[in-house]
């Protein structure tokens, strides 16, 4: 009985400070570097809104593969998923939460370049910090899914690293999945990425609760 009330009231910010802690950290500090770095490979400064569009599409929304791909990542080594799998706290639960919390450190990443830019003079919107944030979901859910699927984290970053290195060369012919879409003056492309990456979070998350209960 005082199991089962333990489970229930499980609190989700105990869960999420213990993961950031110990699995997630390095992954924020990763992206924010990257971040940092993007002003010394590109210009930042005094940028019309199509030129603005390239450095957020281009190099922010590399942060979605940094915080997504690794979700799934402590319970791919056996001696932490026996243990994980020994708590009362479903993992399926711990997933959910590392997800949600690594899509809010994406956007606040991406917001908080978006007002830098800002200040820079650039010609950025609120539109455009969130079409990047479609493009880093979609990005972190190709190498989520991929993860989910293989086991294994490292070849979780190849595909999402693939479809960028794809737009470069592709460019508009991918359509309503081009990754820079922004740079060309069309928005509407972001909704489908954002949508095509909330389909592959749900299937990511669904998957590993269907694979951990026929273990």
């Amino acid at each position: 009985m005082e199991m089962n009330q333990s489970k229930e009231r499980f609190p989700v910010l105990e869960i999420a400070k213990i993961n950031l802690r110990h699995n997630s950290l390095l992954s924020i500090a990763v992206a924010a570097v990257l971040c940092l770095l993007v002003p010394l490979l590109i210009g930042t400064s005094n940028l019309d809104q199509k030129s603005a569009a390239m450095p957020l599409e281009m190099f922010v929304s590399l942060i979605g593969i940094v915080l997504l791909t690794p979700v799934f990542q402590p319970e791919q080594n056996e001696e932490i998923n026996d243990l994980v799998s020994s708590k009362y706290c479903s993992t399926e639960r711990v997933y959910l939460i590392r997800t949600v919390y690594s899509v809010t450190a994406a956007v606040l990443l991406i917001a908080i370049f978006t007002v830098y830019m800002k200040m820079c003079s650039c010609d950025v919107t609120p539109v455009m910090a969130l079409g990047t944030a479609a493009d880093a979901v979609f990005l972190g859910s190709i190498g989520m899914l991929t993860s989910a699927l293989t086991g294994n984290t490292v070849i979780g970053y190849m595909p999402p690293l693939l479809y960028y290195a794809l737009n470069i060369g592709m460019g508009p012919k991918l359509g309503s999945f081009y990754l820079f879409s922004m740079a060309i003056g069309d928005y509407k492309a972001k909704i489908w990425l954002f949508a095509a990456g909330v389909v592959m979070t749900a299937a990511s998350l669904l998957y590993q609760k269907i694979r951990r209960r026929t273990i």
